[in-house]
């Protein structure tokens, strides 16, 4: 007998902003690897698509109640949870549950907390502290964590690097994406028992399929915003009618971002014609540069940390063939990488990336009001 499959659109997940297109991500790969390994995903109409045996019910039921957290975390981070005044309402949650779904968190802190001990470490470390704990956890944790890790930050011959996308190591200023991460999951699902809140069904009905939410599920996050993934939601001046306006985030939507930057990770390498120390190379990531939308400034040359083009794609693809064009893909000017943005518009323009990508989207991590992406557009 032949199983159904069901199509669903998902309102919620699109390619802008960035936090959006990691939800995209974060859903395609955690139903993959927990739900339906079947599960295909594709980009139509600016929304993102789902075919799985999963329909619209069975789906936010796999996330409200089996749906495991991938254990994120970051112990080189002052504010991570593991140091003394560190706010610590979700990694002590999730540290002392006995609840099966948080099995695999739990264990995860226990040996990040061990790593600490085994070094001494009472408080952030810094220098050559930093890079030992680094390798530590690097050598040490299961491979659960190792994939975090390697999204987080590289290891080469001159030390640490950090990916733009995740900040410094897992940080965007003062925001501490993996802390954030544990509390936004204890607010979701209530960590003694496993279940989920009273408020989380409207709250991922929100994420996923732009269902209004009523205004006290948006309250609930108004004072945690998702930094540089979705700036437009950071608040501040000219944030609502009058002079200033709170965050409005979603608990779901920070928690599906972060799930689907998982599926980057990087690698160090020496390009000889360069030169200089290591660059780091990663997936569809290149300098910033000034050309190509309205509002570019000398500065952003400067501060601007990188610039990422994310791939789009329209054919329905398994999570498996994601995973691996965000392992392999490349672009190409010529014989080599492209390095900013000029020569990546050139490599899209000559057809060196790989196939099956339909566009991109093109963000930039500028310094600016914090450090905030600038909105996408298409290439």
């Amino acid at each position: 007998m032949t199983e159904t499959l069901h199509e669903i659109a998902l309102p919620g997940c699109t390619p802008i902003p960035l936090a959006h297109y990691l939800k995209a991500l974060g859903v395609l790969r955690l139903v993959s690897e927990q739900a339906d390994p079947a599960v295909r995903g594709w980009w139509e109409d600016d929304l993102f698509h789902l075919r799985s045996r999963l329909d619209v019910d069975a789906l936010l039921e796999f996330f409200l109640e089996d749906y495991r957290p991938t254990p994120v975390l970051t112990p080189w981070n002052g504010g991570s949870g593991f140091y003394p005044k560190d706010k610590k309402t979700g990694i002590d949650a999730l540290g002392s549950t006995k609840a099966p779904r948080f099995s695999l968190y739990r264990g995860a802190i226990s040996l990040c907390s061990a790593a600490l001990s085994r070094l001494g470490l009472s408080a952030k470390p810094e220098g050559g502290e930093k890079e030992d704990l680094l390798k530590v956890c690097r050598a040490s944790l299961p491979d659960e964590i190792v994939t975090w890790l390697d999204a987080a930050f590289v290891l080469g011959n001159d030390g640490p690097s950090y990916p733009a996308l995740l900040g410094t190591g897992g940080n965007d200023g003062r925001l501490e994406f993996t802390n954030n991460f544990m509390q936004r999951i204890a607010e979701v699902i209530v960590p003694k028992s496993g279940e989920p809140a009273p408020r989380s069904r409207g709250q991922l009905e929100a994420a996923l399929f732009d269902v209004a939410a009523h205004d006290r599920l948006r309250a609930r996050s108004r004072t945690k915003p998702l930094g540089q993934f979705l700036p437009g939601g950071a608040g501040g001046a000219n944030a609502a009618a009058g002079y200033d306006g709170d965050a409005v985030t979603n608990s779901w939507d920070f928690i599906l971002m972060l799930e689907g930057a998982l599926v980057f990770s990087g690698s160090v390498a020496r390009r000889r014609s360069e030169g200089g120390p290591g660059l780091l190379s990663y997936r569809f990531a290149v300098r910033t540069t000034d050309a190509g939308y309205d509002t570019a400034s000398a500065g952003d040359i400067a501060k601007g940390r990188a610039e990422t083009w994310l791939p789009l794609w329209e054919r329905p693809a398994s999570y498996r063939e994601v995973a691996s064009l965000f392992a392999e893909g490349r672009a190409s000017v010529g014989r080599r990488s492209a390095r900013d943005g000029m020569d990546f518009a050139r490599a899209v323009a000559t057809l060196g990336v790989d196939r099956g990508i339909s566009a991109f989207e093109r963000f930039g991590y500028l310094q600016r009001n914090g450090h905030s992406p600038c909105t996408g557009r298409h290439h």
